[in-house]
C-alpha cells in the first residue's frame, strides 16, 4: 500500500519526535522523499488533492507532516500548532488513509504552527481558513487521532459514493485516487 489503510496500528499510535541529530538522516529524508513522492501521484489524478500527508501514513511513527501551500511543498518536523484566535469553522474533512468517507471537523481558523524545517532550523508559520484546518488534521495524525473521533456530529459522514451519486465523472476521478493510495 502507497498509504496506510484504517486499521494499521501505527496510525493510532502516537509518532516519536525527530531528534536533532537525524533530521538530515537518510530515514528521514526518504521518508519525506516517499511523502512527496505519494502527493504528487495524488495530484497528477486529480489537481485538487494531493496537498498534505503525515509519516505515519506512509508506514513511519515520526512527527513529520507535509504540506503543499502556495505548489510549495513544506515538510514540518515535530509541528505543534497553537490556536490563535478563538474563531472555529466546520471544514469537510477525509483521509487518505480512509478517502472513502467524508464528514464535517471543527477547526480553529487561525494557527501558528511551530516546527523544524529540513535543515533543523526552527520556523513557524501562520495558517488560516482551510490551510489551518489541513494542517490540524495532520498534527492530530502524529497523536494517533482520525478525523472522525472529532466530529461532534456523526450524522454528518458520508461515503464518496452517496456524496458523488450524481456526478460519475468525479466519482471516477476518487475511485482512482482510491485505488493509487491503497496500490491497487
Amino acid at each position: 500500500m502507497r498509504i496506510n489503510q484504517i486499521g494499521d496500528p501505527i496510525l493510532r499510535k502516537v509518532c516519536r519526535p525527530v531528534e536533532h541529530n537525524e533530521i538530515n538522516s537518510t530515514e528521514i529524508n526518504n521518508t519525506i522523499i516517499k511523502m512527496k513522492e505519494i502527493l504528487n501521484g495524488i495530484k497528477a489524478i486529480s489537481n485538487e488533492n494531493g496537498n498534505a500527508i503525515a509519516a505515519p501514513q506512509v508506514g513511519h511513527s515520526v512527527r513529520i507532516i507535509l504540506l503543499r501551500l502556495k505548489e510549495q511543498f513544506i515538510p514540518m518536523i515535530n509541528p505543534t500548532f497553537t490556536q490563535i484566535s478563538d474563531e472555529t469553522f466546520e471544514l469537510e474533512e477525509e483521509c487518505f488513509s480512509f478517502y472513502h468517507l467524508r464528514g464535517l471537523v471543527t477547526r480553529y481558523s487561525k494557527i501558528r504552527v511551530d516546527y523544524l524545517d529540513e535543515n533543523a532550523q526552527t520556523t513557524s508559520i501562520l495558517l488560516e481558513g482551510e490551510d489551518a484546518g489541513i494542517a490540524q488534521h495532520e498534527v492530530d495524525h502524529l497523536d494517533g487521532i482520525f478525523f472522525l473521533d472529532r466530529l461532534k456530529n456523526k450524522n454528518t459522514v458520508m461515503s464518496v459514493d452517496f456524496m458523488l451519486r450524481d456526478n460519475p465523472q468525479r466519482l471516477s476521478v476518487v475511485r482512482k485516487m482510491i485505488n493509487y493510495m491503497v496500490g491497487y
